[in-house]
C-alpha cells in the first residue's frame, strides 16, 4: 500500500512538471508577446501621434506608455474594428494614397496581440524617440508664414447663424506659391466648415474690423451666403486656397506643384459656426509653407460635374435619379443648378452623379469629399478616350464627423477625351442614424440638415509652364 502511495504521488508530480513545462507562465507568455517599447510605440508614433497629442483634436495623448496603457482594451477594439485610425477609404478600389493612416492587418494583429499578452511596457532602450511635431499645427513644423482672422468672431449660444464673411488683404507685393497649407481653427467645436478664397473688392470700399464698407462707412452685402465672388490671378478656378471640415483642412502639394497667393488679392474667410449652447468664440489662423523649388504649375479645384478649370471649353453634366442635365462649360462657376431635384423623403440610396469631359490634359493630386448627414458614400471614377473605367477613390461609408483630402502617392495623368465621375450617394431613410428627418424633403443648402454635393478634385492643367513667368521669390517669412 505504501508503495501503491509513492508510485500515485510520483505520477502526480511528473504530470504537474510535464504540464508546466507544456505550458508557458504568464510570465514567459508575456515575454513573448509584443511589447510597447518595441513593437507598439513604433505605429502608434507613425498613425496616431499626429492627432493623440496635447492641443490636438484626439481626447488623449498616445506619446507615451503611461498615455497609451490606461486606453489598452479601448485602443485594441477600436483598431480591431478599423474604427482608428479614421480612413474612410476602401483601398482594395482605391488607388495608393501618401497620406493613407489606416493601419495595415500586421499592425493591427500586433496591437491586439500586445493587449492580449498583457499590454507590457517592455525594454526603454527599444523605445523609438517621439516625434516631433509643431504644437498647433498637423503638418509637424512651424509654417513659413501665418495669416489670422482680422478680428475675433463671438457664436452666440443658440440660433442658426450664417455663414460669416471676413476679408484681409495679401501682405506681400508679389505672387507666391505655397506647397503646404493648413487652416487651424481656435475652436473646432463651432465651427462646420470653412474655406479661404482670393477676392478683390469693389471700386469705392474698404475694410473695417474685416468687414467691407463703403464709402459712408455703411457695411455693405457680402452677395448672400456666398460672400463676394472669388478672382483668379492664374487659370480659371485658382483662386480656391482650400477647405476646412471635420477631419481636413491640410492640403499638402508637391515640391515643383503649388498653390497660388496672389499679391494685391484679399484673402475671404468664409467661416460657418454652429451654436453649440454656450457662447463661444474663435479666430482662425492660416498656416503657409512656401515651395522652396521652382514651381511649375499651380494647383486648381473644381468637383466632379462642374466645368474643369482649364484654357480650354466643355460641358459637364448632372444626373440625379435617372434626370440628366447639360450645361456649357463656365470656367468662373463651382454652383450647381438650381433644377438639381431635392432628395425625397425615405430615400435610402439616392444617387447624384456628376461628369466632367475633360478637355485638355491634366494631371490629378487629390480628392476630398464633402457631404452632410445624409451623405452615404461617393466614389471617384475616371473612364479614358478607349472606354476604360478606373475607380481612383471609393469611399463607401462617409462619415461626417471625419473628411479626409485623399492624396495620390503617384500624380494620375488623364489624358483629354476622358471624363471624370463622382457618384454620390445618400441615405434619407429610417436606417440612416445621423438622419435628422428621414420624413422631410433635403434641400442643397450650408446647414447640417441641409445637403451638399463636393467632391473637391485638385490637378494642375499639363500645358501650363510657370517657368516662363518671372521667378517667384519663396524666402521664407
Amino acid at each position: 500500500m505504501k508503495r501503491l502511495l509513492l508510485v500515485v504521488v510520483g505520477v502526480a508530480t511528473l504530470t504537474s512538471f510535464t504540464a508546466t513545462a507544456q505550458s508557458p507562465t504568464p510570465a514567459r507568455a508575456a515575454a513573448k508577446a509584443p511589447t510597447f517599447a518595441k513593437d507598439v510605440a513604433p505605429i502608434m508614433f507613425n498613425k496616431c501621434a499626429n492627432c493623440h497629442r496635447p492641443g490636438e483634436v484626439a481626447p488623449m495623448a498616445l506619446l507615451s506608455y503611461e498615455d497609451a496603457r490606461p486606453w489598452a482594451k479601448a485602443i485594441k477594439s477600436k483598431v480591431v474594428a478599423r474604427e482608428m485610425p479614421p480612413w474612410g477609404a476602401d483601398m482594395t478600389e482605391t488607388l495608393p494614397m501618401r497620406n493613407d493612416v489606416s493601419l495595415t492587418q500586421k499592425e493591427i494583429d500586433t496591437i491586439a496581440a500586445w493587449v492580449d499578452g498583457g499590454a507590457v511596457k517592455g525594454n526603454m532602450a527599444d523605445m523609438p524617440a517621439v516625434p516631433s511635431l509643431a504644437s498647433g499645427w498637423t503638418y509637424g513644423t512651424e509654417p513659413d508664414a501665418v495669416l489670422e482672422m482680422p478680428v475675433e468672431f463671438d457664436i452666440p449660444a443658440e440660433g442658426e447663424v450664417g455663414v460669416q464673411m471676413f476679408y484681409s488683404k495679401v501682405p506681400w507685393s508679389e505672387d507666391r506659391f505655397a506647397e503646404v497649407v493648413e487652416l487651424h481653427p481656435s475652436n473646432r467645436s463651432v465651427l462646420h466648415h470653412a474655406g479661404i478664397y482670393f477676392v478683390d473688392l469693389p471700386e469705392g470700399t474698404r475694410l473695417v474690423n474685416g468687414r467691407i464698407v463703403d464709402e459712408n462707412g455703411k457695411v455693405i452685402s457680402d452677395r448672400g451666403s456666398r460672400g463676394l465672388p472669388s478672382t483668379d490671378s492664374g487659370l480659371p478656378g485658382s483662386s480656391k486656397l482650400l477647405s476646412w471640415v471635420p477631419g481636413r483642412g491640410l492640403d499638402r502639394h508637391r515640391p515643383n506643384i503649388g498653390k497660388r497667393i496672389p499679391a494685391g488679392k484679399y484673402v475671404s474667410w468664409q467661416m460657418h459656426y454652429n451654436p453649440t449652447g454656450t457662447p463661444q468664440k474663435d479666430r482662425t489662423k492660416l498656416g503657409i509653407w512656401f515651395n522652396k523649388v521652382p514651381v511649375t504649375h499651380e494647383v486648381l479645384i473644381r468637383q466632379a460635374g462642374d466645368p474643369l478649370a482649364t484654357t480650354k471649353g466643355g460641358l459637364s453634366i448632372y444626373r440625379a435619379e435617372g434626370r440628366e442635365t447639360e450645361y456649357k462649360a463656365d470656367p468662373g462657376s463651382t454652383r450647381r443648378s438650381r433644377t438639381t431635384p431635392n432628395i425625397p423623403p425615405y430615400a435610402e440610396n439616392w444617387k447624384l452623379t456628376g461628369i466632367t469631359p475633360v478637355t485638355e490634359d491634366i494631371t490629378l493630386y487629390a480628392m476630398s469629399p464633402h457631404m452632410h448627414l445624409r451623405g452615404k458614400s461617393l466614389k471617384w471614377v475616371v473612364t479614358y478616350p478607349d472606354g476604360r473605367e478606373q475607380v481612383i477613390l471609393n469611399v463607401p461609408k462617409f462619415d461626417f464627423n471625419w473628411q479626409f483630402n485623399y492624396e495620390l502617392a503617384e500624380p494620375l495623368k488623364i489624358p483629354a477625351g476622358s471624363k471624370i465621375s463622382g457618384i454620390g450617394v445618400y441615405d434619407n431613410s429610417v436606417r440612416n442614424k445621423w438622419n435628422p428627418g428621414p420624413q422631410l424633403e433635403v434641400y442643397w443648402s450650408e446647414q447640417s440638415w441641409d445637403e451638399m454635393y463636393q467632391p473637391f478634385t485638385e490637378y494642375s492643367v499639363d500645358s501650363q509652364d510657370l517657368t516662363i513667368l518671372k521667378p517667384v521669390t519663396q524666402q521664407r517669412q
